[in-house]
């Protein structure tokens, strides 16, 4: 029998909008900070690489949008969501 964190692991991340492990996602302007930011283990370090290495603690994580958030820092969406898609790989 599982142990009951496991029970609950996958649907917590779909609530969540979060992918299961090893899940293969598309990274795109439309998504939340929160669900690009848990998508891929080296998505931290593309986030810091463009100067916002702390949205993982950020109160609107889970609702603003990385095209929302690149426009609000002056960041290129674009090659934005290209180096998180590069990390697919």
């Amino acid at each position: 029998m599982k142990p009951f964190r496991h029970i609950l692991t996958g649907p917590i991340r779909e609530l969540l909008g979060r992918p299961r492990k090893n899940q293969p996602i598309l990274f795109n302007p439309t998504m939340t900070i929160d669900q690009a930011w848990h998508a891929h283990r080296g998505a931290p370090a593309v986030f810091a690489a463009h100067h916002l290495p702390a949205c993982d603690g950020c109160s609107v994580r889970f609702d603003e949008r990385l095209d929302e958030a690149a426009e609000a820092y002056g960041i290129d969406i674009d090659a934005f969501v290209s180096q998180l898609n590069a990390l697919r790989l």
